[in-house]
């Protein structure tokens, strides 16, 4: 079974970004006082890591299943990522490691044949799916890449405005501005650090908020955690 390239539509990934981006930084721009920015920037960053959460998987699903299975390729043009982070997600299909080597024989030179990569596949637990499901990976790759575009786009508001509570005129508490967003103080002394290494006043962190879970988002009632 050759490989075959893919007849999919390609979002158009730079459009969406640039939408995304354009529209999250007029809407939070207008928003004078740096409470209600907080509080609607926390609103903007929880929604995007829920819609992530909920389509990324999915649209990983459709894309493995279609290499591995069917044997197309180009598919990063359709995910809207580059040709080394593709690969690292069939590396991290098979084996949860993101450097490993999945050519046969550990060859760099050797490529998977169609029979090798359905097998690998199985042994791994990739889903085949139906052609139906397959095809939703367009929609479900701009799905995730405005989100991911609106979180970032929504962060540096988010981290200013955190900053700016917790200084004069406002100087309100973490444990205050952290229920303003329904985050943990901790990640709101997270964010308000981030604003101030952009100006140079922090030592760099080791770490930023990537997910719903990871940010220090908790729902409500619970308590959550940040990383930082």
């Amino acid at each position: 079974m050759p490989a075959v390239h893919h007849n999919l539509t390609i979002p158009d990934h730079e459009m969406l970004r640039a939408e995304a981006t354009r529209e999250v930084q007029q809407e939070l721009s207008k928003i004078a006082r740096p409470d209600d920015q907080f509080k609607r920037a926390c609103e903007i960053v929880q929604q995007a890591d829920l819609e992530i959460t909920a389509h990324s998987e999915k649209r990983n699903q459709a894309a493995l299943s279609l290499w591995f299975y069917d044997g197309v390729r180009g598919l990063e043009t359709v995910l809207g990522i580059t040709h080394n982070a593709y690969v690292e997600m069939r590396r991290i299909a098979l084996t949860s490691d993101p450097k490993a080597n999945i050519n046969p024989g550990g060859d760099p030179r050797a490529r998977m044949t169609p029979e090798q990569r359905i097998v690998a596949a199985q042994q791994a637990g990739v889903p085949r799916l139906n052609a139906e499901k397959a095809a939703r990976l367009p929609s479900l790759a701009a799905t995730v890449s405005v989100a991911t575009t609106r979180r970032k786009a929504a962060m540096p508001f988010l981290q200013d405005a955190a900053l700016a509570l917790t200084e004069e005129p406002y100087g309100w508490s973490t444990e205050r501005i952290g229920k303003l967003g329904d985050v943990t103080p901790k990640y709101v002394r997270d964010v308000k650090n981030a604003a101030d290494r952009r100006r140079g006043r922090c030592p760099p962190a080791p770490a930023r908020p990537r997910s719903i879970t990871g940010a220090g988002f908790s729902a409500p009632g619970s308590p959550g955690t940040a990383e930082a």
